[in-house]
């Protein structure tokens, strides 16, 4: 039998989950059903900076794993040469308060935490922070890619908005749930909601180092991408807002420019807002089943990523095509490609 599979979610996880899951079982079926694709995908706007935060929820070690795993993916995108949106950049995170020491801190590239004089350097207000080499992976430069290899192995997309996973299931035999922010009305899921973030995309080709303050008084990133910089930004709780606000505008700008005074030089190209999908609770990637008449479908879920999706992409499509496998091993007998 060919195995229908349903990947709900067309943006970063849906792409990637679905692309792992054709390179294990090419045999089946598969269809990405998603409102958005990319280029109006969330990750579209994001600058694509590789920097794992520990979620409540979460286990460290897991979030440790699928980051190290989608390191691993861009650093051979980026030795290879491949024109995926890749670009190398070290920099320093600081702040006014004591920060731990970061659990994947072996990861990166020549990580070290900063001296008391390397702190002040920003100003005397700067008590702590690090340094590493780290990627940006510019999400609008590279899913088109996996979109491509996707439809390569014999993928299919449909634009088409759900109204609920039983919606998609009624077509499958198996569904990847990667729905991000939509998790919250398609499962339902009422932990997931989100956080508006607000960006600028500045031309200022002398930056060449990422430089971000986690104070939360002046809280400020300053991020180069391959063409542009992004500096930012708001992380603001539960606001669905999705236009541009000034006020915010204005905060952003101010901090940027004064903990990078170059930045007033700078031209601003583009403002964006977007809205990480997160969840109380932390990421959910588990099995799950949903009834169909007399049909049970298997169901994996992959959300409730927040700012962190790009960081651990790649890690958790990873896992959701090892369940994916065993569960079609498990529910229909089909021989799977380890």
């Amino acid at each position: 039998m060919v195995v229908r599979v349903v990947v709900v979610g067309g943006g970063v996880s849906g792409v990637g989950s679905a692309l792992a899951l054709l390179q294990r079982l090419p045999q089946c079926s598969l269809t990405i059903i998603a409102e958005h694709f990319t280029p109006t995908t969330t990750g579209d706007g994001a600058a694509g900076h590789w920097e794992p935060y520990m979620s409540p929820g979460t286990s460290e070690e897991k979030i440790i794993q699928w980051s190290r795993e989608t390191w691993e993916l861009f650093r051979g995108w980026w030795e290879s040469g491949r024109q995926m949106g890749v670009s190398l950049a070290y920099g320093e995170i600081i702040s006014r308060d004591h920060m731990q020491e970061n659990p994947w801190r072996h990861v990166p590239l020549a990580y070290r935490t900063l001296t008391d004089a390397e702190c002040t350097k920003y100003g005397p207000q700067y008590r702590s922070g690090y340094t590493f080499g780290t990627f940006s992976a510019e999400v609008s430069r590279f899913l088109p890619v996996l979109l491509e290899e996707v439809k390569e192995l014999g993928g299919r997309l449909e634009v088409r908005r759900l109204s609920s996973l039983t919606e998609a299931a009624q077509e499958a035999d198996l569904v990847i749930n990667c729905s991000g922010l939509g998790a919250r009305d398609l499962v339902p899921d009422p932990a997931v909601y989100p956080c508006r973030g607000q960006v600028m995309r500045v031309r200022a080709p002398w930056v060449g180092r990422f430089l971000c303050d986690e104070s939360d008084e002046s809280f400020a990133y300053i991020l180069p991408n391959i063409e542009t910089v992004v500096v930012g930004g708001t992380h603001q709780d539960d606001d669905w807002r999705l236009e541009v606000d000034p006020a915010d505008s204005r905060v952003i700008w101010d901090n940027c420019t004064t903990l990078m005074p170059s930045l007033k030089a700078a031209v601003v190209v583009q403002e964006w807002v977007g809205l990480r999908p997160c969840r109380k609770g932390g990421v959910r990637l588990e099995a799950d089943q949903i009834k169909v008449d007399s049909r049970t479908v298997p169901v994996v879920h992959n959300y409730g990523h927040g700012g962190c999706g790009i960081t651990m992409f790649w890690g958790c499509a990873s896992e959701v095509a090892h369940i994916a496998r065993d569960l079609v091993h498990r529910h229909y007998g089909l021989p799977c490609r380890l």
